[in-house]
């Protein structure tokens, strides 16, 4: 049974002073808030993809005894470190699905297969081409890497406040003008708004500039060959980075690594950078259910499985064109269906993220001008027609309130365009110089020797080795900020 704590008052002495009671121990905080929230949650529209649905041909050892398969690198198990057995046959699995020459289990997730890729990336050269809208664990991978960033921008858009897509042109002219160090180039897509580059596009500019290409599609995994999604990177990009719990069913903290065929860094390469940031002892839960997973993806259950995701996608997509009400996130080069931005007409994000969670509806989260809703391989009809019926509820509710009356703020002013980041020294030189903490309002001007980069997103705000700009003051959130001792 679950012990509560009980929180115990102050008590006052025969002498009549307060004393302090004994602090309280909550041996088990974490487990009820898990358990509360669990308890409220009636439809999940973020990560992960299984939605907190067992998949349906998973393995029952798996769901009724975690502790008892909780195991380590035992006769028959393998050695991730160097899989011969059955994480090779794994693997190997994986490479066939998605059309990859190799694919490399990571068990700490997207993040450690990317901060890998720019690890084994840095004998190519001094420079890489990275977007301002990079995740957080690419800038791990500068650090580590020694590499030097030089920012190029997306698309900016104005209306929702957010990047979007590169194109294979704007590609092409960064390469002509990014010099001879460069050892490679880093595209976002899809985004974590959902917005689609055109990879194989890229890839081809890539190849004829003789330039490494590394694909984030963390959140695209989904993305298999001979279906209705968008094309995946594998097989284009050089390397293509996954998670395998965004949209599909594995837990949280898996990812894998896809090396295609003509790739200009080996597998062997990327598993010893990976191994240098991954645990020497890999969690075999985290690892079967990657199994579980692939099983949902590969014939013959991937048809109805990606036809599901689509299906709920358009039902909800339908639903908001209908409605004058909400605005649709549809960026020019395509968006991935798994993604959702809503945005309400007069009406700020915070209050429509607000009213669904209260009705144990949650959202991904806040984005830009919108809020973002996840779908996954765990998704089904009755959370997405109980989503369409709160969001028919709010609309009633604010319709109701008098002209100038609403509960519900008023439009949000778009979103600044952040300012261009300059990059004086390099993330490591910067981690790895003397620093100070200072009040945030003392660093403008200084460089930073931090990357705060909150996450959702993980988009940095202010990487390690930038001159931190005047706009740092608007962060309301962040009170100091480590800055290197000049």
């Amino acid at each position: 049974m679950t012990q509560r704590a009980t929180l115990l008052p102050n008590t006052e002495s025969e002498s009549g002073s307060t004393q302090k009671a004994a602090p309280t121990k909550r041996f088990n905080a974490l487990t009820d808030a898990i358990a509360r929230h669990v308890g409220c949650e009636n439809a999940s529209f973020h990560t992960p993809g299984h939605k907190g649905r067992t998949p349906a041909r998973s393995a029952s050892l798996l769901d009724e005894y975690p502790w008892q398969t909780d195991l380590t690198e035992l006769p028959g198990l393998d050695d991730l470190s160097r899989p011969e057995g059955v994480l090779a046959d794994l693997e190997a699995r994986a490479a066939r699905i998605w059309g990859a020459s190799e694919s490399i289990l990571s068990v700490n997730g997207a993040s450690a297969a990317l901060a890998a890729s720019i690890l084994a990336l840095s004998a190519r050269g001094s420079t890489v081409l990275v977007p301002r809208n990079a995740h957080r664990s690419i800038v791990h991978g500068l650090v580590l890497s020694g590499l030097f960033p030089i920012w190029y921008e997306p698309v900016w858009d104005d209306d929702w406040g957010l990047w979007s897509s590169v194109s294979a042109v704007s590609v092409e002219r960064l390469l002509e003008r990014s010099g001879t160090e460069l050892a490679g180039l880093i595209v976002v897509s899809p985004t974590y708004a959902g917005a689609l580059s055109d990879l194989p596009a890229i890839a081809q500019v890539c190849r004829n500039a003789g330039v490494t290409l590394i694909a984030d599609e963390a959140h695209g995994a989904h993305f298999l060959p001979e279906s209705a999604m968008p094309t995946s990177a594998v097989g284009h990009a050089d390397i293509v980075v996954h998670s395998l719990h965004k949209t599909l069913p594995a837990l949280t903290q898996t990812g894998l690594l896809h090396v295609s065929r003509d790739s200009k860094i080996s597998g062997d390469e990327l598993r010893q950078a990976l191994r240098l940031l991954q645990s020497s002892s890999p969690s075999y839960l985290l690892m079967a259910s990657v199994e579980q997973a692939l099983r949902q993806v590969e014939p013959p259950y991937k048809a109805d499985t990606l036809a599901d995701l689509h299906r709920l996608s358009f039902e909800i997509s339908d639903f908001a064109k209908a409605n004058p009400d909400f605005t649709l996130y549809q960026p020019a080069g395509g968006v991935c269906p798994a993604h959702i931005l809503l945005g309400c007409t007069e009406r700020q994000p915070d209050q429509l993220y607000n009213f669904l969670c209260e009705r144990g509806i949650f959202p991904e989260t806040m984005l830009g001008q919108g809020v973002l809703f996840m779908l996954g391989v765990g998704s089904r009809s009755c959370d997405v027609h109980l989503l369409t019926q709160t969001l028919s509820d709010f609309i009633q509710q604010i319709s109701k309130e008098p002209a100038g009356q609403s509960a519900f703020a008023g439009p949000q002013a778009p979103a600044r365009r952040p300012a261009e980041p300059i990059q004086i020294l390099s993330p490591r030189q910067a981690f790895l110089l003397p620093s100070e903490v200072v009040p945030v309002n003392n660093s403008v001007g200084r460089i930073s020797a931090a990357t705060i980069a909150p996450c959702p997103p993980g988009t940095p705000l202010i990487v390690a080795g930038q001159r931190v700009p005047e706009e740092i003051l608007e962060c309301a959130s962040l009170q100091t900020l480590r800055v290197v001792v000049t």
